[in-house]
C-alpha cells in the first residue's frame, strides 16, 4: 500500500511540475513522415559532402571517373565531386552548370543546401580568376624586371669599357 501511495504522490508532484515548465509539450511537434524523410535525405547529402571534403586526390579522381562513365549519372553527386576544393577551374565551371540544371528539381531544403555549395564554388572560381590575374601581373613585372636588369648590365659594361680606355 505504501508503494501505491508513493507512486500516486509522485504522479501528483510531476503533474504539478509539468504545468510550470518553461515550454509546454503541446507546442512541441515531432516532424511528420514527409519532413523526416526530407531531413533524412538532407543528412545523407551532408554525409556525402563531408566524405567528399575529406577525400584524397586519388579517391576524388576515381569517383569522378566512375561518375562520368556511369550510364545514369547523378548530376548533383557529380557536381559535389567537381566542386571539391582541389578541383580545377574547368571542373568548377562544369559543377556550376550541373548545379544550375539540377537545383530546380529538388525540394526546398536540398535547394538551400546545394545553393550553399554552388555559392562556395562560385567564390572559388572568382578567387581562381583573381589569382590568375595576379600571376599574370607578377609574370609581366618579372619580365620587365629582367629587361631592366639586362639594360643595367649593358650600361655598366659600357661605363666599364669607357673608363678602361
Amino acid at each position: 500500500m505504501n508503494k501505491l501511495w508513493a507512486c500516486g504522490l509522485m504522479a501528483l508532484l510531476l503533474g504539478g511540475c509539468s504545468s510550470q515548465m518553461s515550454f509546454p509539450f503541446d507546442d512541441f511537434h515531432l516532424p511528420t513522415s514527409a519532413a523526416a524523410a526530407d531531413n533524412t535525405e538532407l543528412v545523407e547529402w551532408l554525409q556525402l559532402s563531408h566524405r567528399i571534403m575529406q577525400s584524397g586526390e586519388a579517391e576524388r579522381q576515381q569517383e569522378l571517373a566512375r561518375l562520368q562513365q556511369g550510364q545514369v549519372p547523378n548530376d548533383l553527386v557529380l557536381a559535389l565531386w567537381l566542386s571539391h576544393p582541389k578541383a580545377n577551374l574547368a571542373q568548377r565551371q562544369q559543377a556550376q552548370q550541373l548545379f544550375s540544371q539540377a537545383l530546380p528539381g529538388v525540394n526546398t531544403h536540398l535547394q538551400q543546401f546545394f545553393a550553399l555549395h554552388q555559392a562556395y564554388n562560385q567564390e572559388l572560381i572568382t578567387f581562381n580568376r583573381v589569382v590568375t590575374d595576379r600571376q599574370q601581373q607578377i609574370n609581366t613585372l618579372t619580365r620587365k624586371l629582367h629587361e631592366l636588369a639586362t639594360i643595367d648590365e649593358q650600361i655598366n659594361e659600357r661605363r666599364y669599357q669607357e673608363n678602361g680606355q
